[in-house]
Formats: C-alpha cells, sequence, structure tokens
C-alpha cells in the first residue's frame, strides 16, 4: 500500500508555470488534509556570476531578500485562493540538488512544467526529466488551470510492480474521480510475428491470448475496491501515443503514471515515455515510484 500524503513540497521560481503548480499544490493540500510548504532554491551558481560582474555589492543578500518577499506573497495567493501553506523553504545551492534534498522527506513535489526567467537559473522544463528519474517520492507536473477539479484520471498500467502503486496513490490524490485504468498491449508485436513467418491465423490467435491475458491481469489489479468509480481499458497500441490520447479521449484531467515498468526497463525507454506524455499531455501528469 502507498502511503498516506501527508507533506507536499511545490516548488517555484515564481514563474507564471511556477506559480499556478503552487497554487494547485495549495488546494490539493487543503483538499486531502496535508501541509504544503513553497520552496525556492536561490541558485549558487547565479550569486557567483552576479558578484563576478560586480565584486563590489553584497548581491546574496538582495537574492534571498527578494526571494522571501516573492515566497510570502505567493503563499498570500494561495491562502486567498482558498489553499493551504504550512511554511516557505528558502535554501541556497544547485537547485535540483536543493530539490531532491527537501522532496525526500516529503510525500509529493509539485512543478510546472518550465520556467521564464533564465536568470534565476531554475527552468523546470529543462529539469523535470531528471528530477522524475531521482526523485524518491510522487511528482506532480502542473500544466492546467488549478481551478479544473481532478473529475477523471487516466492511470496507464503495465502490470509490472509500479501499476499497483499507480493507481492508489491516484485514489489517495483525487479520492472522488472516476479512475480510467488502461493497458497499451504491444502493437509492434504484430509485424514482428508476420517478419518472422507467423500466418495470419497465427498472429491473431497469439495477439488473442494477450488480450486474454492482459484481461485477466485487469481484473486482479482492480480486484480491491477503492470506493470510486473504476473503468478498465485493454487496447492495441503504442503507450508513448496511446496515454496522451486516451486522457484526451477520456477528458481526464490528470495522469498519474509509473516511474517504470516491464516495458520501461532502461533509462532510455523511461526517459522517452515520460518525456511524450509530459511534452504531449495538455492536463497536469503524476509519476509514481515504486512504494
Amino acid at each position: 500500500m502507498t502511503p498516506p500524503v501527508r507533506a507536499v513540497v511545490a516548488a517555484t521560481d515564481f514563474s507564471f508555470s511556477a506559480h499556478r503548480a503552487a497554487r494547485r499544490a495549495g488546494a490539493l493540500a487543503k483538499d486531502i488534509g496535508a501541509k504544503l510548504d513553497l520552496l525556492h532554491v536561490v541558485d549558487s551558481s547565479t550569486a557567483q556570476l552576479l558578484l563576478r560582474r560586480s565584486p563590489a555589492f553584497d548581491v546574496e543578500q538582495p537574492l534571498r531578500l527578494e526571494a522571501k518577499r516573492g515566497l510570502d506573497s505567493l503563499a498570500e495567493d494561495i491562502v486567498a485562493a482558498g489553499g493551504v501553506v504550512h511554511d516557505r523553504v528558502l535554501r541556497e545551492g544547485r537547485v535540483m540538488d536543493e530539490i531532491l534534498a527537501v522532496s525526500a522527506s516529503s510525500d509529493l513535489l509539485v512543478l510546472g512544467p518550465r520556467g521564464v526567467n533564465p536568470l534565476r537559473d531554475f527552468i523546470l522544463g529543462s529539469t523535470a526529466e531528471r528530477i522524475a528519474r531521482m526523485v524518491e517520492c510522487p511528482m506532480l507536473v502542473v500544466k492546467q488551470d488549478p481551478q479544473i477539479p481532478y473529475d477523471n484520471v487516466l492511470v496507464p498500467v503495465d502490470f509490472s510492480r509500479y501499476s499497483a502503486p499507480s493507481l492508489q496513490f491516484a485514489s489517495k490524490l483525487a479520492p472522488r474521480a472516476t479512475l480510467h485504468v488502461f493497458h497499451a498491449l504491444d502493437s509492434s508485436l504484430k509485424p514482428r510475428l508476420r517478419s518472422a513467418g507467423v500466418t495470419e491465423d497465427g498472429v491473431a490467435a497469439y495477439t488473442d491470448e494477450l488480450q486474454r491475458e492482459a484481461t485477466v491481469s485487469m481484473a486482479e489489479l482492480t480486484a480491491t475496491p477503492l470506493g470510486q468509480p473504476v473503468i478498465s481499458t485493454v487496447q492495441m497500441g503504442d503507450a508513448r501515443v496511446n496515454i496522451y490520447e486516451r486522457a484526451a479521449a477520456s477528458q481526464c484531467t490528470l495522469i498519474v503514471m509509473g516511474k517504470q515498468g516491464r516495458s520501461w526497463l532502461s533509462e532510455q525507454v523511461l526517459g522517452s515515455v515520460t518525456r511524450r506524455v509530459l511534452e504531449r499531455a495538455v492536463c497536469d501528469v503524476a509519476v509514481v515510484p515504486q512504494s
């Protein structure tokens, strides 16, 4: 079983994208009874660059003061929008290292898909995939308006050890949503079988057997009641494309996917699947490690 979500951290560079993510985090924290900490990292390399350009001035103190004011203002916006904030955390160092260090004691890391201020050197769009690979807790990338409810949630599964944690986490993050559990059968099997000389009848028999096995596995995965509607689908296709297409077709506002699985074992393939969904999906995306 995945642990309850009690501690949420939202990383921000004060861009519009990060502000939207922090507001979603505040609303989620209130909805599920968690505490939210806002995190901003003053990049030590940026401070050193400014110091070299203006050696006569203390640049670190103004950067910290500006960041503190930014965190206070963001917290006020979140509370005014109906969310909650527990604490403001200001760190200095390498941005990704500090995010990973703070999130290590959290149950959920929330961030935006990209930053817009290169002077702060916190461009989430270029580091989100690396953070997804390395972070130990679930990570939520917010891409849409925080007022859009999580009414329909897509949970792509491959029946590996990552599937059940993803489904359980989706239920905890969106306890009133309809969960759409989706499995994509590998569409490349048919041409590979044909190229190996298998007859059309043999190809059909093999794919029918895969369909039956997937249907049984899906029934086992969804057998435990979650206290909310669950719709399961097995479909032939390419998971890297079908995931965000299925999300759009089912009007899902959140995708919750495992960090990797049987078909995503290598770092290269994991990056490809994760990157494709994060780039193409128009809704929010959560990446869940094995519990």
